[in-house]
């Protein structure tokens, strides 16, 4: 119970400052499988204990992004404790990083039990909790954690989208834009 209301408090705080323009980013040339390799090896404890698989892959070099790694890491494990809280036991979560040259894309995609196709819409919204009818695998959270979760992707240029199938499983897929390397001034003649 402690966790919990610390937890919310955390996320009340953080929308609260988010909303005031208090929260700095501090962007910086930041390799992004470093941080997801971190998110990786943390969210295998958690999910051992379910017997839930996950899965890192990556299908493109080093990738950099202009971000706060704090914030880069709070946005992934948001995103993949959610995976494994909606994800039945022995299920499997595969998270996955490419790029196109111009922006990164990282998806967390698991086998749980989807989310309905009316609640969808609202899911970015505070406090907004999709009614799950089985019990069993609800998980008694804030309502705050997509909310925050948008708010970080776009803090960085970035989107974060959801599809996702009722007893089939969800895909989240987050989308940044790859730091871009200015090249130093050149001068012509004398400066």
């Amino acid at each position: 119970l402690t966790n919990q209301v610390n937890q919310l408090v955390g996320d009340l705080l953080f929308i609260s400052r988010s909303e005031s323009g208090t929260i700095e980013i501090d962007k910086q040339p930041t390799p992004l499988p470093d941080i997801l390799l971190e998110m990786h090896q943390e969210a295998r404890v958690l999910a051992e204990k379910k017997h839930i698989a996950i899965t890192l892959t990556s299908h493109a070099p080093l990738i950099i992004v202009n971000g706060d790694r704090q914030r880069l890491r709070q946005l992934f494990m948001i995103i993949i404790t959610n995976a494994i809280n909606y994800t039945k036991p022995e299920g499997a979560i595969t998270v996955n990083l490419d790029s196109d040259g111009t922006s990164t894309r990282i998806t967390v995609a698991d086998n749980g039990i989807g989310i309905p196709e009316e609640d969808l819409p609202h899911v970015f919204q505070r406090f907004y909790r999709v009614k799950q009818k089985r019990q069993d695998l609800a998980r008694s959270g804030s309502g705050l954690g997509l909310p925050i979760a948008k708010w970080i992707a776009e803090a960085h240029n970035g989107t974060i989208s959801i599809v996702s199938v009722l007893d089939r499983g969800t895909t989240v897929t987050i989308k940044l834009p790859l730091h871009r390397h200015r090249a130093p001034r050149q001068w012509i003649g004398t400066p």
